[in-house]
């Protein structure tokens, strides 16, 4: 088989729907698992500029086609998922990529705050894994990757709702995986660190400095370290793998102030 970004991880034939599909690092798995020979749904929510971009990259390269919609409801997860098997006639991976990441102490949190949170990060996931479940069943096989964080399991001062969020994806990818077994379908997470993105970007330049000097490998990530797991999780290899929450962190918070090692 031609060696593709994902080396000789089989994804050839597969139709894939990547959500918040058209930048950062969705983005990148999307384009990681074209180039592995998926055909690829790339939604987006509202940056329409970001979209346009992203189809004139695309077009003429890949089979692809990007959706607009909001995940975040159960309308737009079923127009998602209607526009992908109308176009293909399946779904066999779904990477539930789409969020929300901002910092609000506890005190200046409002309701619409904390809901936004848990709706762009958490209600997304299901509305889109219950739109696919029907599709993958039909065919006994399935992959659903899931978007954690470090955050999920470090708690870290100003993120109470984030972190709340991701650590409800934790717990929803570990009871869909056993629920989901039975059909072939496997459901794994993601959980980054620090990743250089639009959305970090702010947090980067207030406290990188500071940031970085937690994680071992000494450098944030980059979209592409995240992709590079996530096609592997999609691929016919990873077929024994289901039900685990993988860092994608450099190593960051597994030890004590790891920076002495640099320093010495």
């Amino acid at each position: 088989m031609k060696e593709k970004a994902c080396g000789t991880f089989s994804v050839d034939g597969k139709v894939a729907v990547v959500t918040g599909g058209t930048r950062g690092i969705g983005l990148a798995i999307a384009t990681a698992l074209c180039e592995a020979g998926a055909a690829v749904t790339l939604n987006y929510r509202a940056n329409r500029e970001a979209a346009e971009q992203v189809k004139k990259k695309l077009t003429g390269r890949f089979d692809h086609q990007v959706v607009q919609s909001d995940v975040s409801t159960h309308e737009g997860a079923r127009k998602l998922v209607r526009a992908t098997v109308e176009k293909w006639g399946r779904v066999d991976i779904l990477v539930n990529n789409s969020g929300v990441f901002d910092f609000c102490f506890i005190e200046e949190m409002d309701e619409e705050f904390f809901d936004r949170m848990y709706r762009d990060n958490l209600k997304s996931i299901f509305f889109t894994t219950r739109e696919v479940i029907p599709e993958m069943k039909k065919r006994n096989f399935g992959r659903i990757i899931n978007a954690s964080s470090i955050s999920s399991h470090l708690a870290d001062c100003g993120l109470s709702a984030y972190g709340c969020s991701k650590a409800g994806v934790d717990m929803f990818t570990l009871i869909s995986s056993a629920e989901l077994a039975p059909y072939g379908i496997t459901v794994n997470a993601y959980s980054p660190g620090i990743v250089e993105t639009d959305m970090t970007r702010p947090m980067i330049r207030e406290r990188g400095k500071e940031q970085v000097k937690q994680i071992p490998l000494g450098r944030f990530g980059t979209p592409e370290d995240v992709a590079a797991l996530v096609c592997f999780l999609c691929s016919d290899q990873a077929g024994y793998i289901t039900g685990e929450i993988i860092g994608v962190d450099g190593g960051m918070f597994k030890v004590q102030n790891p920076y002495r090692a640099w320093q010495r």
